[in-house]
């Protein structure tokens, strides 16, 4: 019983040493990458996308809730949200960078997005998350989660107008 337990408490210690985590990483909130998620941002509610062009990797991948797009479809619909939208307002803006042991660095921005519509003129309170990947100082991949509800809305009563 006792060479059990020692054999048992080897192994143990053993796979725990030869055991690299790799989901560990350096976690920054004041570096490029997490003040260039901020600045992205704000050259959003702007409406001035140079810096989109600059830090978007040509082939960047977006997901929005998980579907995915390109560069162009993504940038002309932020575009037509100043169209949508006569107000757009950025409040609770944080953002950190994760720099993975393993090489990857990934930008986590968590914030709320104040509209009001052109159309309805309705004040819709958006709370938003976005991810990026970078590579090489550009954003290979650009995750965007929240609900898009208010922004069809806008839509529809904007298409109304039209008819």
């Amino acid at each position: 019983m006792k060479k059990i337990y020692s054999t048992l408490l080897l192994s143990l210690l053993v796979f725990s040493c030869s055991n690299e985590q790799l989901g560990t990483a350096i976690v920054k909130d004041n570096d490029e990458y997490s003040l260039n998620a901020k600045e992205l941002l704000k050259s959003y509610v702007n409406n001035d996308f140079d810096l989109w062009d600059e830090l978007f990797s040509v082939d960047c991948e977006v997901r929005f809730n998980n579907i995915v797009l390109d560069k162009k479809t993504t940038m002309e619909g932020l575009k037509q949200d100043h169209i949508l939208f006569e107000s757009i307002k950025v409040s609770d803006d944080y953002s950190h960078t994760n720099y993975f042991k393993n090489g990857e660095i990934w930008t986590n921005h968590w914030f709320t997005l104040t509209y009001t519509g052109s159309r309805t003129k309705e004040t819709t309170i958006a709370r938003g998350h976005t991810d990026f990947k970078w590579e090489n100082g550009k954003a290979v991949i650009f995750q965007v989660y929240y609900d898009p509800t208010f922004q069809i809305k806008e839509a529809a009563a904007m298409s109304q107008m039209k008819e």
